[in-house]
């Protein structure tokens, strides 16, 4: 049995490599599917290996290595995107360079995760995979024309994903949600917004919900 949690962390690796080649191609739709389809490998290779009491080194270490990929090298290749996206009106010729950022970022967050932040009971910066759903609902955001494609925004965006990634403010986790249903009206609160501003704008919604949640865990170690 202890296969099976290492076997879905490969099947991350696998749905992340799918983005980066239809990303390749421009094929925006099968991309999102893949990456989709690794948020739930890399749900459920923890939940498999705390069922199965299988969990180890090997299996920390090639969790981090599948999100390197998935969460780190598939979203500086959409932030590459949409730099693409922006050159076929505005010439600047090394703007898709400055997603490289992001992937930067985020190989050094799951280093630092893994020496230093491992036992912490909740998120301090942003996970890669919230990273990832926020440029991803950027995409969706610009190709429904919710947002305006200008460098200025782009480098405003890029920006805060990167400083996200490491800051030192905390973020709202399943791992540290309060337990009285009475202080969880701040995630309760978000739910809402989130699922209103999807019905509206459907997967651009996460470039909204996403930077949300440091405003949560601030209101709640304010208000709780």
């Amino acid at each position: 049995m202890r296969w099976i949690p290492n076997a879905l962390t490969l099947g991350n690796v696998a749905s992340g490599m799918a983005a980066i080649w239809y990303l390749m191609f421009q094929n925006f739709e099968y991309a999102t599917v893949a990456v989709v389809l690794a948020f739930v490998f890399d749900g459920l290779d923890g939940w498999a290996a705390r069922k199965l009491g299988v969990s180890g080194e090997l299996g920390v270490q090639l969790d981090s290595l599948a999100d390197a990929i998935t969460f780190g090298v598939v979203p500086g290749f959409m932030w590459m995107q949409l730099a693409m996206w922006m050159n076929t009106e505005y010439s600047w010729p090394a703007l898709p360079v400055l997603g490289w950022a992001v992937t930067l970022a985020s190989v050094y967050r799951l280093a630092r995760f893994n020496s230093d932040m491992k036992d912490y009971p909740g998120f301090m910066g942003m996970p890669t995979p919230a990273n990832t759903a926020f440029v991803l609902g950027l995409m969706y955001a610009a190709d429904a024309e919710l947002i305006p494609l200008h460098p200025a925004v782009y480098l405003v965006a890029l920006a805060w994903s990167v400083y996200s990634l490491n800051a030192r403010f905390e973020v709202a986790s399943l791992k540290d949600c309060p337990i009285l249903w009475s202080d969880r009206k701040f995630r309760v609160a978000w739910v809402a917004v989130s699922l209103t501003a999807f019905a509206f704008w459907g997967l651009a919604a996460m470039a909204v919900a996403v930077p949300l949640l440091p405003v949560v865990s601030a209101l709640e170690k304010r208000f709780l």
